[in-house]
């Protein structure tokens, strides 16, 4: 009998992750999308920084979109006219998304967009990309705080770079409904600021950070299928 130890491996941290409650799988696939996303909350605004990294067949359809002239050869131009474009698109869509705060809608935007190693690398090299969106236009009261984040609002960014390759290079349905998510989420504030709860997830760092993980898995990720996650909901105290 044939043992498939990756199978085995995401069982295993299924049920760790019920144990401990330290993050969910959703998961039986190995995962072609992975975003780590750093949260930091000031006392007026608020800073979204991913780091991500696109496997399998994202990588070389985002590499043909950005090769406007199909040498072959991505230059800077190319790469800048594709992340304008990005964001520009992704803004567009983020209207309909946001985050909440206390009962406040928090507005995503995009301002920062780059992938630093993209005309160096092969073809077929996981995509990198770093962004980063900022969150404007609120005031955090003195006391306790929640934030609540919907996942599928961290999965925009990732979104836009799906929707881009089937618009224009027809990236197809086969290739969609094998793509799965890894989400780390490490959340700092800034001196006034400790963690009181987070669920899922863990408080860390001596009530400096929230850190929350899981593998997500949807047959269809640009269509709304209905499918809904946990929301994250983040505790802290303001001073």
């Amino acid at each position: 009998m044939k043992i498939n130890l990756s199978r085995v491996l995401i069982i295993f941290l299924f049920y760790t992750g019920i144990l401990y409650s330290h993050g969910y799988i959703f998961s039986h696939a190995n995962e072609e999308m992975k975003d780590n996303v750093l949260i930091e909350i000031y006392q007026d605004y608020m800073l979204i920084h991913f780091k991500s990294v696109y496997l399998g067949q994202i990588a070389p359809h985002i590499r043909l979109i950005v090769d406007r002239n199909e040498d072959e050869l991505l230059t800077r131009e190319e790469i800048e006219i594709f992340f304008n474009g990005y964001k520009e698109l992704i803004n567009q869509e983020l209207v309909h998304h946001q985050l909440l705060l206390e009962g406040q809608s928090l507005q995503l935007n995009c301002v920062t967009a780059l992938a630093p190693t993209l005309n160096t690398d092969s073809l077929l090299a996981p995509f990198k990309v770093e962004m980063v969106f900022s969150i404007m236009d609120f005031k955090l009261h003195k006391g306790e705080n929640e934030l609540i984040i919907d996942p599928k609002v961290l999965f925009e960014s990732g979104n836009q770079f799906l929707r881009m390759a089937k618009d224009i290079v027809e990236f197809t349905p086969e290739q969609e409904k094998s793509i799965a998510r890894f989400l780390q989420i490490n959340v700092v504030g800034d001196e006034n600021i400790s963690f009181i709860s987070t669920y899922p997830g863990r408080i860390k760092q001596k009530d400096k950070m929230a850190q929350i993980y899981g593998v997500f898995y949807e047959k269809t990720p640009l269509m709304d299928n209905g499918k809904d996650y946990p929301f994250v909901r983040i505790k802290f105290r303001v001073l």
